[in-house]
């Protein structure tokens, strides 16, 4: 897959509109495709394979976040025959430049590249198209599931890296609420709002835990009508205050993350 980064790459610079720049394309191509060698040499190091940076850990990790946030997906690949390494080797070998046209290939690199952590970057935009084509996968059978994921269809690259981010938005909020809020999953999922572009969060449609809600709601009820009435409304004030300080707290945390990675 090597030949399609550099490829793109090329392609780029070649067509700089600074003609002193365009002229040493390929000087430009081979630093930036060396510099990218080195953070992607794992991959192609058989000794590595199993470790975190080499193809079978990046796998095992992108696997790990699609069975997290929609589990049904995952188990109906296994259940089907569906390998990971039938579509996610070249998923991450190639930097996804074999399943998008080239102008979506180089805006997805445009983020990626301008991401310091582009392995995080990449496991979050590849378990997003799998999510993207769900229901498709699910009603399909080894032949289908093996062709969707094979030859991608086309797709809003925008939409995509826009579910990507919210999805790592809302992850980073849910896990700083149950860390430092030392509030359970339940709660967290319950009085932490998805961001619209979540496709799946946590097994729940859009990350959305309704019936959740409505029992967190009915015992905050049934907590009010057991207690004094100025007692009651005293402890639905610090159950609101601590829900908001923790939904704020874990936006600004994630927010600051978000800026030192990207």
């Amino acid at each position: 897959g090597m030949n399609e980064i550099v490829g793109i790459m090329y392609f780029v610079l070649a067509n700089d509109s600074n003609a002193e720049w365009a002229s040493q394309a390929e000087a430009d191509t081979y630093f930036l495709f060396n510099t990218l060698m080195v953070e992607m040499r794992d991959i192609f190091v058989p000794d590595l394979d199993e470790a975190d940076t080499g193809i079978q850990g990046r796998m095992q990790n992108m696997l790990s976040l699609l069975s997290l946030h929609d589990p049904d997906v995952r188990c109906h690949l296994d259940d089907c025959g569906i390998d990971p390494g039938f579509y996610s080797i070249r998923w991450l070998t190639t930097l996804l430049s074999r399943e998008f046209l080239l102008p979506d290939t180089i805006r997805l690199w445009d983020s990626m590249f301008a991401s310091t952590h582009k392995d995080n970057f990449m496991r979050y935009v590849c378990v997003c198209m799998v999510m993207i084509i769900r229901e498709d996968l699910l009603r399909g059978d080894f032949g289908t599931c093996l062709r969707l994921l094979q030859a991608y269809p086309a797709t809003d690259v925008e939409k995509l890296l826009e579910s990507s981010r919210a999805l790592w938005i809302y992850e980073s909020q849910v896990t700083l609420a149950c860390h430092k809020g030392g509030i359970s999953l339940s709660q967290a999922l319950t009085t932490i709002a998805p961001p619209p572009a979540v496709i799946m969060a946590y097994g729940l449609d859009g990350g959305l835990a309704l019936d959740q809600l409505e029992r967190m709601r009915k015992e905050v009820m049934q907590s009010m009508a057991s207690n004094n009435g100025q007692k009651g409304r005293f402890r639905m004030n610090n159950i609101a205050r601590s829900v908001n300080n923790t939904s704020a707290t874990a936006s600004k945390s994630f927010f600051g993350f978000f800026n030192n990675k990207k």
